[in-house]
């Protein structure tokens, strides 16, 4: 039987630009997502109970996309967070208390919002393990 379709070089090098472009776009939107669930899991570890003299800071280690659609994403997060208790009377402002790091980590579910054409990921849900 004889061969009817044969690529080209100029057909095999589009598609081949074509796979590379896509690549690049998939990287560049996994690691916007990633950054937005790094400042959303650090507002969430991140608070201060002034009655109770507690504090807590965050700071967001790693974060992995799990899952992404064009309408959904799920990212889990893993960090330190310490944990900070001040004596009756101090200032939370202060770095005299008792400390202590702990790790922590939460799972991150996103939804997709657009307004006024502009695109952006909204977060929808926390799990914590």
């Amino acid at each position: 039987m004889e061969n009817l379709f044969r690529p080209g070089k100029w057909l095999v090098l589009f598609c081949g630009v074509f796979i590379l472009l896509w690549g690049v776009l998939q990287y560049v939107s996994n690691a916007r997502l990633k950054e937005e669930a790094s400042l959303v899991g650090t507002g969430i570890f991140t608070w201060s109970w002034p009655g109770d003299n507690w504090r807590s800071q965050a700071q967001i280690t790693q974060a992995d996309v799990v899952q992404k659609n064009t309408n959904d994403a799920v990212v889990k997060i893993k960090g330190k967070q310490t944990l900070t208790m001040f004596e009756p009377g101090e200032q939370l402002n202060e770095a005299t208390g008792k400390s202590e790091t702990v790790d922590c980590s939460a799972t991150l579910s996103f939804y997709r919002m657009s307004e006024k054409n502009k695109d952006y990921w909204m977060l929808g849900k926390v799990e914590f393990p």
